[in-house]
């Protein structure tokens, strides 16, 4: 009875150091934050342009957003209330030493056109990250502090910050 339960307790030791050496030899600890429309299609609406997957943004608008080497741009559209400024303010805080540029895109006829069909912004998301690839990576509410704790999640894992 006593060599029984010897035996258990050294497998009861073994295995769990067993488990964690197979992990740390062959696992891959590695998060990814899967590009938008890569597989599914963008809900249109008004828009007749014609997407094909896995979905870019076109040339002609990627040319207009100021990247700079291997960055990442978040593009804030429409005005913002009073919350949306604060966590715009707090996620220019959180990624300055990052390369992302934040740009703000005021509500004209091409812009909207933009959000619209270009980025396929629907209410009330007002923010879309995009890189230098031309994909999208996420859409946001600037308003939502918890929209806005993911987007800085997902910015950090990305440029692999984790």
């Amino acid at each position: 009875m006593k060599q029984q339960k010897a035996i258990f307790l050294f497998l009861a030791l073994i295995l769990p150091i067993c488990i964690f050496l197979f992990l740390k030899l062959f696992g891959k600890n590695e998060f990814a934050v899967k590009p938008l429309y890569e597989d599914t299609y963008p809900d249109k609406g008004e828009c007749g342009n014609a997407v094909t997957l896995p979905y870019a943004i076109p040339d002609s608008v990627l040319s207009q957003l100021p990247f700079e080497g291997d960055s990442l741009v978040l593009l804030v559209f429409g005005e913002m209330d009073p919350e949306s400024d604060n966590q715009l303010k707090r996620i220019k805080e959180t990624l300055s030493a990052d390369p992302l540029k934040v740009v703000q895109l005021v509500s004209s006829g091409k812009h909207r056109s933009w959000k619209n069909c270009i980025f396929f912004l629907k209410d009330p998301y007002n923010l879309v990250l995009v890189d230098r690839q031309g994909v999208i990576r996420g859409q946001y509410v600037a308003g939502d502090r918890e929209e806005v704790d993911r987007l800085l999640t997902e910015v950090a894992i990305i440029l692999k910050k984790y």
